[in-house]
C-alpha cells in the first residue's frame, strides 16, 4: 500500500527507529509461531461458551428481561465473530498459499474482512445499549425499555446501523486476479487514487464511529449508573439507620466495572490504531499496524467471553441456572 503525499511518521533515517521497528518486526514474526493456535482454542472454546450462553438466556424463567435480550444478541454477534474467523483461520492460516485462491475463497476473505469489524463493532454498540437499558431500568421501575420486545427493536436498528457504516470498509476492498486460476483481495484502486484520500476518510470512519463513540457512550452511561448506585446506597444507609445493605448494588458495579475495564482494554488500543493508521497511512499500516495485526485479533476474540465470563461471576441467578443445566448435577 502506496498513499502519494502521506504524512511520516518514522524517520527512516534514524537508528534508534529502525531498532525500534525492528523490533516490532521480530515480536510479528515470534508471536506469528503461536498465534493460529491460540486463536482456535479461543474460537472453539468461545463457541460453546456462547452457545451455553443464550440456552440459559433463553430459558423461560430468564428471557423474560429486556438486558438478557440484549445479551443474546451479544452472543449471536459474538458467535458470527468467531465463526467466520474460525474458517479464515483454518482457510488461511492453517492451509495457507503462497499463489492465491480461488475467487470464493478470496470473495470470502473480502467479506471476513467487514464482517470482523462490523460484527465486533455490534457487540460494542450492543454492550452499550445494555449499559443504557440498566439506567433507564434503575430511573424508572415500570420503563418500556424493560421489555424484551423493545429491546430486541432497538438491537435490530443498531446492527442495522453498524452494518450501514461498514459498507465503506466493504468497498475498500476488491478481489484481485493473480493469474488464470487464482485471486487475492487487495485495497481497491478507488479508495487508492488520490493520495488513499477514501481509504482515509473510511479509517477515519472506523475509528470514530465504530470504536471511539461506542467507548465513550459506555463510560457515559457506566459513570452514569454509578452515580445512581450511590444515590440509592444512601438512601438505603438512611433507610436502615446506617446498616450496611450493599450487596446486590456492589455486585451490579462490580459487573458493570468489570466489562468496561474489558472492554476499554481491549478496544482503546484498536480505536488509536485505526485512527493512526488514517493519519499516517503508508508507514503506521506498514511498520506497526502489520505487526499487531494478530494481537488485536485475540483481543476481539477475548471480547467475546467477556459477557459469559462477568455475568457467571457476578449473578447468582445465572449460575443457579447454570447449574441446573449441568447433565451429572442430582
Amino acid at each position: 500500500m502506496s498513499c502519494e503525499q502521506d504524512q511520516p511518521l518514522f524517520d527512516l533515517s534514524d537508528n534508534a527507529t529502525l531498532t525500534f521497528l525492528n523490533t516490532l518486526h521480530d515480536f510479528k514474526t515470534n508471536y506469528g509461531t503461536i498465534h493460529r493456535y491460540v486463536a482456535l482454542i479461543l474460537c472453539l472454546g468461545g463457541l460453546v461458551i456462547n452457545c451455553i450462553h443464550i440456552c440459559i438466556l433463553t430459558l423461560p424463567r430468564m428471557r423474560n428481561s429486556s438486558v438478557h435480550t440484549t445479551l443474546t444478541c451479544i452472543a449471536l454477534a459474538d458467535i458470527g465473530t468467531m465463526t467466520s474467523y474460525l474458517i479464515y483461520l483454518t482457510r488461511f492460516e492453517y492451509f495457507s498459499s503462497t499463489q492465491g485462491y480461488a475467487y470464493a475463497w478470496a470473495l470470502f476473505l473480502q467479506v471476513h474482512a467487514v464482517l470482523s469489524i462490523a460484527l465486533h463493532a455490534l457487540s460494542i454498540y450492543l454492550v452499550t445499549l445494555m449499559a443504557f437499558l440498566r439506567l433507564m431500568a434503575m430511573n424508572a421501575g415500570q420503563s418500556k425499555w424493560m421489555k424484551p420486545r423493545l429491546a430486541l427493536t432497538a438491537s435490530l436498528f443498531v446492527t442495522i446501523t453498524v452494518f450501514t457504516i461498514c459498507i465503506p470498509t466493504f468497498l475498500a476492498h476488491e478481489v484481485k486476479q493473480n493469474s488464470a486460476a487464482y485471486y487475492n483481495v487487495g485495497f481497491s484502486a478507488l479508495f487508492m487514487e488520490n493520495g488513499c484520500n477514501l481509504l482515509k476518510l473510511n479509517l477515519w470512519l472506523t475509528g470514530i464511529f465504530l470504536k471511539a463513540v461506542p467507548c465513550f457512550l459506555l463510560m457515559c452511561f457506566t459513570a452514569a449508573l454509578l452515580r445512581r448506585l450511590r444515590a440509592n446506597d444512601k438512601k438505603r444507609q438512611l433507610l436502615f439507620h446506617g446498616e450496611s445493605r450493599r450487596s446486590n448494588s456492589d455486585r451490579v458495579t462490580y459487573m458493570l466495572l468489570l466489562m468496561v475495564f474489558v472492554f476499554l482494554v481491549t478496544e482503546l488500543p484498536q480505536g488509536l490504531f485505526a485512527i493512526l493508521n488514517a493519519m499516517f497511512t503508508y508507514q503506521f499500516h506498514r511498520y506497526v499496524y502489520v505487526c499487531f495485526a494478530d494481537l488485536l485479533d485475540i483481543l476481539s476474540l477475548i471480547n467475546c467471553y467477556v459477557c459469559f465470563s462477568v455475568y457467571t461471576a457476578t449473578s447468582s441467578t445465572y449460575r443457579q441456572t447454570l447449574l441446573m443445566l449441568v447433565p451429572w448435577r442430582n
